[in-house]
């Protein structure tokens, strides 16, 4: 892992890496919905949110919605996405939003931009452009960063800023753990850190270990969603691809997908 991320993940925690922010519940919702990586495309998110209302409405239950982080970045609409996020959600909704490696990248260009600018590459650039800038602003941007923090402030609300800031990276049920790239394995979850959480990939998506939690995550793309023993993925790369995941578990019934575009079910 780059020196980049390991300090980017101390500052924008403002603790050392080795410590988490897994949230618990005491137990698993009736009805629970999990939706993978936006990226920027509001225009996914509002066709499955759309089909979550109708299945939800169809069960007659309730939902309690969960976004794996990267609301952010690459896709056109970050601003509008993270609108979305800090207001009212549907009637009836239990809302959860989880932190990826794009949310704490985004809240460390904005606390820093001159230790962060490296953001501007990964997505960065797309997201800017969602509040407004314009070409010779990010120029100005990258030329000066260090001076860029009331320009920065002047596009990008506040309630936007506090929203990465407050953001968890886990959300632990009995027996599942919702995060947004997955665990360490054979490390307990207690200390398992902000940086694997957010950014694992081949430690986690190789092993076939009893994490002794099913782990549902996103962050690795995947064409289908993945199944296994000890994990589930649902990133299907929606700014590239078109196709929005939402992994529904029901009390006992069998699990099911929710999908946009080419995914989408019969």
């Amino acid at each position: 892992m780059s020196d980049f991320f390991k300090s980017l993940f101390r500052r924008t925690t403002g603790q050392s890496a080795a410590r988490n922010r897994i949230r618990s519940a005491d137990r698993r919702p009736d009805l629970l919905y999990v939706i993978g990586d936006v990226h920027g495309r509001l225009d996914l998110l509002q066709d499955l949110e759309s089909q979550i209302d109708a299945d939800a409405r169809r069960l007659g239950l309730p939902p309690t919605v969960v976004y794996l982080g990267d609301l952010v970045d690459r896709g056109p609409a970050s601003a509008q996405l993270l609108d979305r996020a800090t207001g009212p959600g549907p009637e009836g909704w239990t809302r959860h939003f989880l932190a990826g490696n794009h949310e704490l990248m985004m809240l460390g260009f904005m606390q820093n931009p001159k230790a962060n600018l490296a953001w501007l590459d990964f997505g960065g650039i797309e997201a800017l452009y969602s509040y407004g800038f314009q070409p010779p602003e990010i120029e100005q941007i990258r030329r000066h960063p260090a001076k860029s923090v009331n320009l920065l402030r002047s596009y990008v609300p506040e309630d936007h800023v506090t929203f990465l800031e407050t953001l968890v990276t886990g959300l632990l049920y009995p027996g599942l753990l919702l995060v947004h790239a997955g665990i360490r394995p054979g490390v307990p979850l207690r200390e398992q850190n902000d940086l694997d959480l957010t950014r694992i990939k081949a430690d986690f998506l190789d092993s076939t270990a009893d994490h002794g939690v099913l782990v549902v995550h996103g962050h690795s793309i995947v064409k289908t969603p993945e199944v296994r023993p000890n994990r589930i993925a649902i990133d299907t790369g929606a700014y590239a691809t078109g196709v929005l995941t939402a992994l529904r578990l029901a009390g006992t019934s069998p699990m099911a997908f929710l999908q946009t575009g080419a995914g989408r079910n019969p």
